[in-house]
């Protein structure tokens, strides 16, 4: 017979209990609970913090602290149990970690996209269904015969081996989403194949759901199988023909931009409780319930956005630990008989490990991410824990089978996705060996640029460096247009290849169109109006974390074989004066400046008014809104552009860039080269690459007339000198400098440690100099960085340092004269 525990219940807040009185606050069940969950979160968090540099997901760090607060560690002294964890602040504990976890699987649902699994191919469905199947099969073997007779505590045994495979079998999205989260590897191209690998065995476990409750009413009649049947599906019509039309229904009546009425989210979350008590009655439990509730509820914005805002900081910041800490309440590691249960998951765990891999390496996979992607998928969490929990409540197993299938389950994901996440790195793909910079680029070839946009503040000044480009027939530029827009409301990123739109007949925005939209239209216009084969426009969006959107963009800069990434500045110059930091693009940036598989510009926009490069844009778009590729003989783009070169790969590939901007007929270009007093020596070798540069572009400017470029020199023997020069470029009326991003061989700079209190050192000296809010100049900035070949992180100057530049010959198309009407800052 269990043992029965009886005590009074206590109320909830009382007075003349307190430490005035000589009562202790804590028979009291509110300030119980709240040392308890103040306990919980304290010691998760540490764990978590201590654990997460070996790359532990934070599900092992709340399940150990909840052992370590459990009978296994602190609560085996008693009088520690008694005064913190008693046995009559159980239920209370129980009942607010249950409910919150409803909402915690309602909220997994909501930012599922079902859609998922087919939108990746039959990669995700091949590999889930391998792993599934071979897991599945070893399992079987194991628990066959006299299996797990040694466990005393294990009733209904045919049932609980059924279930203990299936779930052992499956690999949750909810489960791995979370850590691929963690480990910043959503958008990877294994984060993807494993999520859609996780949707297609949830698909299988919610068909192994139903046919367990359908197999259980059948046991007592085959009359009350057929009613369970009817509830089930009964469940599933009202989600889907009444819920979800009127989800839709008020994503429709929300305005784009605006958030959903709270009476809107009221409505929904009161829905979850019904549908969780409905779930319950029929036999599906209510997280099923909950989750394929959510699962009708489109994500992202507005309405998936808004559920997430409600639910997400109290519920999984704060109950979804003190689940699975009560989950470590539960577990006593010395009371766990290791027998025949271990060998059984170490067989389930070993026949997914090669059920995938099989698979992957089938599908053509790399080994090294096929071993982690097979890791990753051995993963276990909340479903687990879930399934785990049903198993004790419905008396299949007791506590010691449960402590041993928790622990099993813990030391299998502590040591899988640490692993996993060591062997599998994302930027292996981005390891190009080939020469992908505008210095490199052959003279007949099209110059392809990815640029990353934000919001619609970034357009002009995109649209700026795109017409300073110089786009011909001839030497045309492909632009891969990436909007960069931040996951909100769903766990799966998402990248959307945006249809051509190209009309002649209308180039204005539609009257309702979204931002993505009018970014999209506003380039698709610039590319009418230039002469046929010059620009082309191919639109992108990622919705993705900040943490891993540059796998988005070097993804898709191997893919398209870009030459230059250009991002932008993650501070804004406002109009009122100051800055304005999107610490997330700078997330993005910088990462992206790490790996990527191109070269990179960094573009620092002064737009505030009528200053910097995109002025130039603004006028343009004011006196061509409604004309056509015919009316452009009457626009005028006046732009003078310098080019600081100190030296140096980075320098070299700003020098390129300027180069092909000095063939603009608009434009008046310079290139300011800084030489070293003869009191500071330099390196010779350095100097020759940069000299044959220098000349090339110097032979160029003369042999071509159409081309605007002078070369000047600057001694400098120290900073000051520098800073000098850089701020009387204002005075010279330039409206955009090219610089360098890395000067580590120039010795002034090397000399003088300035890197230690740049404010954004990714930028380099110069360019963080430049890009201060401190530095108030007038014109704009673009930061290049070369190509890093080969890994070598560019520590060669001039390594494979071919200089490719056109004779010039061509002239430019007769629809892109330019017009003396400009900027009143252009000096001739």
């Amino acid at each position: 017979m269990d043992n029965v525990n009886c005590y009074v219940v206590p109320q909830t807040t009382g007075s003349g209990r307190n430490i005035f009185h000589g009562g202790s606050p804590l028979s009291s069940s509110l300030p119980l609970l709240g040392v308890q969950l103040v306990l919980i979160v304290a010691v998760t968090r540490v764990l978590y913090f201590l654990l997460r540099p070996l790359k532990q997901p934070r599900v092992v760090s709340e399940i150990v602290g909840g052992i370590i607060l459990g009978p296994s560690f602190l609560c085996r002294n008693d009088e520690f149990r008694q005064l913190v964890f008693p046995p009559r602040g159980e239920p209370v504990l129980n009942t607010v970690a249950t409910f919150g976890l409803m909402y915690v699987i309602f909220l997994i649902g909501v930012r599922m996209d079902p859609r998922l699994a087919v939108r990746s191919g039959k990669k995700g469905v091949v590999i889930g269904l391998s792993g599934f199947l071979l897991a599945l099969a070893l399992t079987a073997m194991g628990s066959k015969g006299d299996a797990l007779a040694e466990e005393q505590d294990v009733s209904k045994r045919f049932t609980f081996l059924f279930a203990l495979a299936a779930s052992l079998s499956v690999t949750s999205f909810a489960v791995l989403s979370p850590i691929l989260s963690e480990l910043n590897l959503l958008n990877s191209d294994l984060g993807r194949i494993a999520m859609s690998a996780s949707m297609t065995t949830d698909g299988i476990a919610w068909l192994i759901m139903v046919g367990y409750v359908l197999t259980e009413a059948y046991l007592v009649s085959p009359a009350t199988s057929l009613w369970a049947f009817m509830s089930v599906a009964a469940l599933v019509a009202f989600i889907l023909l009444v819920v979800r039309p009127i989800a839709l229904l008020v994503i429709e009546r929300t305005p784009p931009g605006h958030p959903v009425d709270e009476t809107y989210v009221f409505f929904f979350l009161l829905i979850v409780l019904l549908v969780g008590l409905y779930s319950d009655i029929i036999g599906t439990n209510s997280f099923h319930g909950a989750l394929m509730l959510g699962l009708a509820i489109p994500d992202g914005p507005p309405l998936g956005t808004a559920l997430g805002e409600k639910i997400e900081a109290m519920v999984s910041g704060l109950i979804l630990p003190l689940y699975y800490a009560m989950t470590g309440l539960s577990t006593d590691v010395w009371e766990i008989h290791w027998g025949r249960l271990q060998v059984v998951m170490i067989l389930a765990w070993f026949g997914k490990l090669v059920g995938v891999m099989a698979s992957s390496l089938y599908l053509e996979i790399p080994f090294l991410d096929a071993v982690s992607l097979s890791l990753f998928m051995n993963s276990k969490g909340i479903v687990e824990i879930i399934t785990f929990t049903f198993f004790v409540t419905n008396k299949l197993i007791g506590k010691h089978t449960f402590s041993a299938l928790v622990c099993s389950s813990v030391a299998n994901t502590a040591l899988s996705v640490p692993l996993a996440g060591w062997l599998y790195d994302p930027a292996r793909r981005y390891a190009v060996y080939k020469r992908r910079t505008v210095q490199h680029l052959k003279a007949d070839a099209d110059l392809r640029i990815l640029a990353c946009v934000h919001d619609e503040s970034h357009v002009q000044g995109t649209l700026a460096l795109l017409e300073a480009s110089h786009a011909t027939p001839q030497t045309p530029i492909g632009l891969y247009l990436l909007q960069l827009v931040e996951i909100a409301g769903r766990s799966a990123p998402v990248f959307i290849p945006h249809k051509l739109r190209r009309s002649t007949s209308r180039v204005g925005p539609a009257p309702t169109s979204t931002d993505s939209d009018r970014i999209i239209n506003a380039f698709f216009q610039y590319e009418q109006r230039q002469p046929e084969g010059a620009v082309s426009v191919h639109p992108f969006t990622t919705i993705s974390p900040y943490s891993s959107m540059h796998d988005e963009v070097c993804r898709l800069a191997v893919d398209k074989r870009t030459s230059l990434i250009l991002l932008h500045y993650h501070k804004r110059h406002m109009l009122a004066g100051g800055m304005r930091a999107a610490m997330g693009l700078r997330v993005v940036n910088r990462k992206v400046l790490e790996v990527a598989p191109c070269s990179v510009g960094v573009f620092v926009d002064r737009n505030a008014g009528n200053v910097g490069l995109s002025a130039f844009i603004l006028q343009d778009h004011s006196t061509s809104s409604s004309s056509g590729r015919s009316s452009l003989s009457g626009i005028g783009f006046r732009a003078a552009v310098a080019a600081l070169f100190f030296g140096g790969g980075d320098d070299r590939e700003a020098l390129a860039y300027v180069t092909r901007m000095a063939r603009h007929p608009g434009s008046k270009a310079a290139v300011i080269r800084f030489l070293p007093t003869r009191g500071i020596k330099d390196d010779p070798a350095d100097r020759r690459v940069d000299n044959r540069a220098i000349e090339e572009v110097k032979a160029l400017s003369a042999r071509s007339k159409y081309m605007n470029l002078q070369v000047q020199e600057e001694l400098v023997g120290d900073m000051e000198k520098i800073v000098e020069v850089l701020r009387g470029l204002d005075k010279a009326g330039y409206d955009l400098v090219i610089v360098g991003m890395r000067h580590r061989w120039y010795p002034v700079m090397s000399a003088n440690g300035l890197s230690d209190w740049s404010e954004c050192p990714e930028l380099g000296v110069i360019g963080d100099l430049l890009a201060s809010s401190d530095f108030d100049t007038p014109y704009s900035v673009l930061i290049m960085k070369q190509q890093d070949q080969g890994g070598l992180n560019a520590a060669v100057p001039g390594a494979q340092d071919v200089w490719h530049g056109d004779d010039g010959g061509a002239a430019p198309a007769p629809e892109r004269t330019m017009t003396t009407a400009g900027s009143s800052k252009f000096r001739q």
